[in-house]
């Protein structure tokens, strides 16, 4: 139902960082459909933290198929003076709340938020999409703490399992390291909309619990020759390349 939207976003995405020759292709890649089903169904009503920054490409995408970003800004990614980062910069873009940089900022920032509206009794919740390799930061689990010493629940965690980790040191069983901080976790699909869906509608619901997700997805995912291809991680499509890739999505 969704391909043929999430194609054109990929190859925007694919487009945009051919220009200027900058952007992480596979990790946007990886996040698109969690990124789709958040921003067509929740931006308005809660608050979103993006901690794995570097896949910003991917969120301008999404912004500017929901039209959110205007085609202008869009197109003016990584250049001089543009409101479009190779991070998100949450002064230009107010809507992302948080201006990412180095990696395992964005939990601790949610769990701050989230302390807040607790004691000014609003009812939004936070929605921190992270990636695994966050789990290796000590920052990441000083949040997880504090979550559970104050009994936040109005956060809903969202790990990005692409198995980045598996290029460096692998993080095993992440749902029972987990487990001591939260008994409602759920693993799905990352790139079926449906199930994302489902799973997130089920979080938000819950009042009672901290929730996690771990969404397994392939990083690049779309494209058979960026899929799970290390090289892919910092890299822009050639000419080439890039009418490969058209040819690949579009048909």
């Amino acid at each position: 139902m969704f391909k043929n939207q999430l194609n054109k976003i990929r190859y925007s995405v694919l487009e945009s960082c051919h220009n200027i020759k900058e952007g992480h292709v596979g990790s946007a890649f990886s996040v698109l459909e969690i990124l789709f089903v958040i921003f067509k169904n929740y931006f308005k009503k809660h608050y979103f933290i993006l901690s794995k920054g570097h896949a910003a490409i991917g969120v301008y995408a999404v912004m500017n198929h929901f039209k959110i970003l205007s085609n202008k800004d869009f197109k003016s990614f990584c250049k001089f003076n543009s409101k479009l980062g190779g991070h998100p910069d949450s002064v230009k873009l107010p809507g992302l709340n948080f201006s990412t940089g180095s990696l395992g900022h964005g939990l601790p920032v949610s769990s701050g938020l989230a302390f807040g509206l607790k004691m000014k009794k609003e009812k939004k919740n936070i929605i921190c999409l992270i990636g695994d390799q966050e789990l290796m930061e000590g920052t990441t689990w000083e949040s997880l703490h504090i979550i559970s010493n104050y009994n936040l629940k109005n956060i809903l965690l969202i790990i990005d399992r692409n198995n980045s980790d598996f290029r460096s040191i692998k993080f095993l069983d992440i749902k029972k390291r987990l487990a001591v901080f939260s008994d409602k976790i759920s693993e799905v699909n990352g790139h079926d909309i449906k199930s994302l869906k489902l799973a997130i509608d089920k979080a938000l619901k819950n009042k009672n619990k901290f929730e996690i997700i771990i969404a397994k997805t392939i990083k690049g995912k779309g494209v058979k020759a960026i899929e799970n291809n290390p090289a892919w991680h910092h890299k822009a499509p050639s000419k080439e390349e890039l009418k490969k890739f058209k040819n690949e999505l579009m048909n």
